[in-house]
């Protein structure tokens, strides 16, 4: 803690929550704090996040469990992001971790500032500080109704001790957590004020963009730029590792040079790759290669001895992320030989590791031109601004972009912000993992699953969401067949319970059918050791009146989820249209991630995971020919769109657990329960996604 003119700032531990707020002065050398709380001298009192935002909510949920602890009225709290200080420690926001990773250090944070106010509030005014409370960001003498407000006391509550224990409410006593507060970061990105990465501008700044290999791995052999450079505004066209750089002085001017460069390609070994060829190669690899996950029972013999076993296999595409901020980066090499980055990134730790990297790799080539001022350049000398992220489902992870950024800015003195086409980013995305799922399965003379086996193949995948198998069937094996990254790879918006759940959850009612079971009873049967789950599907039911479902018009599919701390129930209400096609006209959705800081963040949440979902259920699919990706912008890789969008219920159920997450769990279920819904109405099931 220390005083800063009349501001009060105080470090909390981020990474060990057993840790409590304490004096940065004092930190230990693994001391790592790297969430900040400042009351200012008007009144504002600012939490600092490291979280990035890319609307799932982090800059208002992480100062909501802040002001709670702290009593104060919620319109005098601001937020900023944090800077790239080794004392918030490595910065990566993913995984629907943000919320489970802060709720007792952020609450603790807030809980130990009002202790040490509330301290300096008696001394000032002459009482015992048994006889205070805190309210309203004023510390209240409750006998005589004096009071004096938080900015007051500062510079004395930064010369106190910090307290060894701060007392938490409990949540029967929340006033902030749990009620629908208003987004902090909404009224700028509606007045027009929030900034983006692709917002950056300064002074001087070059545009650029590139152009990469269309085959996976290619390099550029030998380029005619001779076209591109007789455009008025453009500034130089050259290769760097990834591909070749148009420079120019916008951005405009730098695309439609690019259009018009001729390059020779040398494009490698993977000419040969397509989605076809990855499917055999996964079908063909032996049983013997892969993993065991999981495996209870004895699943082998059950399968071989019964005389009702089910198979099926499953086949999920290659996807791209899209988000609608193209891929862009900004870097300044200044004259101080400090390095600048403005990044839209959902890990500036890593964007940052990606600058030093080059910078390095750069002092070793030893080019003299860039040598003088690269020898000035140490750690501290590398600074990534985070800006707001217009998307982000994992792609923002990697930080190709980055990379290129820095390549190019290396060459100038001034900034030069590199802005991706639509086509460069669908073409050259690290996408989610084309899978290929055999499922076999085994009923007794009851219709009840006795036997059950799962094979994951794919490129780099795991069995997350498969190998926790929910339902109490008594002979479970899962295994995983990984083949590595043929192609470029990355997290996608819920990893690997997205294409996992899909299997699982299909693959459930196609047993439940041919043990002659409504799907929906048989998962309650199948869940009473997972009361919360039960408790959600049970409640979508009876939400989505899955008894009184009338016959042929209308179909209903279920499926659910429990991962990220959340369990989450979904049930499509699929419709036939007059021209034999079906339209989805109800998704209702149940989630119970523990206890809600903000109702109308889950809800947002929830919604626009089905809109994700329903997308890459029904419309998004990356095919691969000749080592290239076929589609190239959203008239071919496709999004829903509002007009296609169903009715959505989102119902919350609220507890005292633990928060779970919510940016990833309601993705997965959507898909399988959308197929579920199909099977229903006609009998088929879904072998290959995008239905």
């Amino acid at each position: 803690m220390a005083a800063a003119g009349s501001s009060l700032i105080l470090g909390v531990s981020w990474s060990c929550t057993q840790d409590k707020p304490s004096n940065t002065d004092n930190q230990s050398d693994n001391f790592s704090p790297n969430a900040w709380l400042r009351l200012d001298p008007d009144g504002s009192i600012t939490v600092i996040v490291a979280e990035s935002e890319m609307g799932q909510g982090p800059y208002t949920l992480m100062p909501m469990m802040v002001a709670e602890e702290l009593e104060v009225e919620w319109d005098r709290i601001k937020v900023e992001h944090a800077s790239l200080d080794p004392v918030y420690g490595y910065q990566m926001t993913g995984g629907s971790g943000s919320i489970r990773k802060g709720w007792s250090t952020l609450r603790e944070a807030g809980a130990v500032a009002k202790a040490l106010l509330l301290g300096a509030g008696a001394l000032a005014l002459s009482v015992p500080v048994t006889e205070c409370t805190a309210r309203l960001g004023k510390v209240v003498h409750i006998p005589s109704g004096r009071e004096v407000a938080y900015n007051e006391l500062t510079d004395i509550a930064a010369k106190l001790p910090i307290p060894g224990t701060a007392q938490l409410k409990e949540p029967n006593e929340f006033t902030i957590i749990g009620q629908p507060v208003p987004r902090l970061d909404v009224p700028e990105k509606i007045n027009g004020k929030a900034r983006f990465g692709i917002d950056t501008k300064l002074p001087g700044m070059l545009y650029a963009t590139i152009t990469h290999c269309p085959v996976f791995g290619g390099k550029p052999k030998s380029i005619d730029a001779s076209e591109a450079k007789s455009i008025k505004g453009v500034k130089d066209v050259f290769p760097i590792d990834e591909g070749v750089v148009v420079v120019a002085s916008d951005t405009w001017t730098a695309f439609k040079a690019k259009e018009v460069l001729s390059i020779d390609w040398e494009c490698g070994n993977k000419t040969r790759i397509s989605s076809e060829s990855i499917i055999n190669q996964l079908k063909a690899r032996p049983i013997e290669e892969a993993q065991t996950a999981l495996e209870e029972g004895d699943v082998e013999t059950v399968l071989s001895g019964s005389n009702a076993a089910v198979t099926a296999e499953y086949i999920q595409p290659f996807q791209a992320h899209v988000p609608l901020e193209p891929m862009n980066c900004t870097a300044h090499f200044k004259s101080d030989g400090r390095l600048e980055v403005w990044a839209p990134t959902q890990s500036p730790s890593s964007a940052y590791d990606t600058a030093k990297a080059i910078v390095q790799s750069k002092i070793e080539r030893g080019l003299k031109k860039v040598q003088k001022k690269l020898l000035g350049i140490h750690d501290d000398s590398i600074n990534v601004h985070t800006t707001l992220l217009g998307g982000g489902f994992g792609r923002r992870l990697k930080q190709d972009y980055v990379s290129e950024v820095v390549q190019v800015a290396q060459r100038y003195e001034q900034p030069v912000q590199l802005v991706w086409t639509r086509e460069e980013d669908v073409q050259h995305d690290h996408y989610h993992p084309l899978t290929l799922h055999k499922m076999r399965g085994a009923i007794d003379e009851n219709g009840m699953p006795i036997a059950w086996e799962h094979i994951i193949h794919g490129l780099k995948v795991n069995a997350s969401g498969a190998a926790t198998l929910l339902y109490d069937i008594p002979n479970t094996r899962v295994l995983v067949q990984d083949i590595g990254a043929i192609v470029p790879w990355g997290p996608w918006r819920s990893v690997a319970p997205h294409y996992n759940i899909f299997a699982v959850e299909h693959f459930f009612d196609e047993l439940a059918r041919a043990g002659n079971n409504d799907p929906l009873e048989l998962r309650l049967k199948l869940l009473r050791d997972h009361p919360r789950l039960s408790k959600v599907l049970e409640i979508a039911a009876d939400k989505a009146k899955w008894e009184a479902r009338p016959n042929g018009a209308i179909s209903y599919g279920a499926a659910v989820l429990s991962e990220w701390g959340s369990n989450v129930a979904q049930i499509v209400e699929l419709a036939e249209t007059d021209n034999k096609y079906f339209q989805v006209k109800k998704v209702t959705c149940v989630i119970d991630c523990g206890i809600v800081i903000n109702p109308d963040i889950v809800k947002q949440q929830m919604e626009g995971s089905i809109i994700f979902g329903l997308s890459a259920a029904t419309k998004s699919k990356i095919t691969i020919n000749n080592g290239r990706v076929d589609q190239s912008n959203y008239h071919n890789y496709p999004i829903l769109g509002i007009h296609e969008t169903p009715e959505i219920e989102v119902i919350i159920v609220n507890n005292e657990e633990e928060p779970g997450g919510i940016g990833e769990p309601g993705v997965p279920p959507l898909a399988p329960a959308l197929a579920n819904a199909v099977l229903s109405a006609t009998g088929k099931p879904i072998r290959e996604l995008p239905i």
